[in-house]
């Protein structure tokens, strides 16, 4: 499986790796969430460098394959994904500050034979 890493300025995602492996981070102030499917493959997605303001959706779709992604601790991350046997894992640690009531990612789509993992620093 080959890899593909980078860093991303984009205020949208879209990342559909096919048997195979991507890194990537984003950079935006203005994140306006976006698309990623996984099949037979994998994608690691660090958002602690991203910002938004209001209601983004994230549709993601594993076939196959996994998904993490790494999101700031004070986002009101909303898991609405259908799993089909599959693992779905929110692993963000209890937080010491506040949720932002401002800021809340919208996570949607289906995961089938594969898993998503949500994680904060």
């Amino acid at each position: 499986m080959s890899g593909v890493s980078g860093t991303s300025y984009s205020d949208s995602v879209s990342i559909d790796p096919i048997m195979s492996g991507i890194n990537k981070r984003m950079l935006t102030k203005n994140f306006q969430g976006g698309k990623l499917t996984a099949a037979f493959g994998g994608i690691d997605l660090d958002l602690t460098q991203s910002d938004f303001s209001g209601i983004v959706t994230l549709q993601v779709d594993v076939i196959f394959g996994a998904i993490k992604l790494v999101v700031p601790p004070h986002w009101d991350v909303r898991v609405e994904v259908t799993n089909i046997a599959a693992g779905v894992e929110d692993k963000r640690a209890y937080r010491q500050s506040e949720v932002d009531p401002d800021k809340v990612l919208v996570i949607r789509g289906t995961v089938f034979f594969g898993g998503l993992e949500i994680k904060s620093y």
